[in-house]
């Protein structure tokens, strides 16, 4: 394990928020958190840290599933929407769309040993993945 993911687990753990962790190709370290939107949906967000001992890694940041697309017929308005959302709305975040219709909100960023802005990413992310749900469900349904 590198500084920047020690340093990483140390900050959720102290902050309480209850993730899982795992790792997946080339050594990177996945790690799954949840929060809670609303009554009925929780938000799933995997972060993919960069395995490796440098001062500074890449990472990745996906709020899964804020739509699934099931009628492929609205595919040109579901696009349409996230170029609007992705000018006007979502900052250094992106939405979008999967082969399997599903929507999905990401950000990529260089972390070093100082985690606080990856965490701040991470919290700042769920907020406006909240917002872009309420969006997308009030034009796609």
């Amino acid at each position: 394990m590198s500084k920047i993911t020690d340093k990483f687990e140390a900050l959720v753990q102290e902050k309480k928020l209850p993730f899982s962790k795992e790792t997946i190709e080339s050594g990177h370290h996945l790690y799954r958190v949840q929060f809670r939107i609303s009554d009925e949906k929780l938000l799933v967000v995997e972060l993919i840290i960069q395995d490796s001992d440098d001062a500074y890694v890449d990472a990745q940041i996906i709020y899964r599933k804020l739509h699934m697309l099931n009628d492929r017929a609205q595919e040109d308005k579901a696009l349409a929407l996230m170029n609007e959302l992705n000018e006007i709305k979502t900052g250094y975040y992106n939405v979008y769309l999967a082969g399997d219709g599903e929507v999905f909100l990401r950000t990529l960023m260089r972390v070093g040993e100082d985690i606080d802005p990856l965490y701040q990413t991470l919290i700042v992310g769920s907020t406006i993945a909240k917002n872009v749900i309420g969006e997308i469900q009030a034009q796609l349904g």
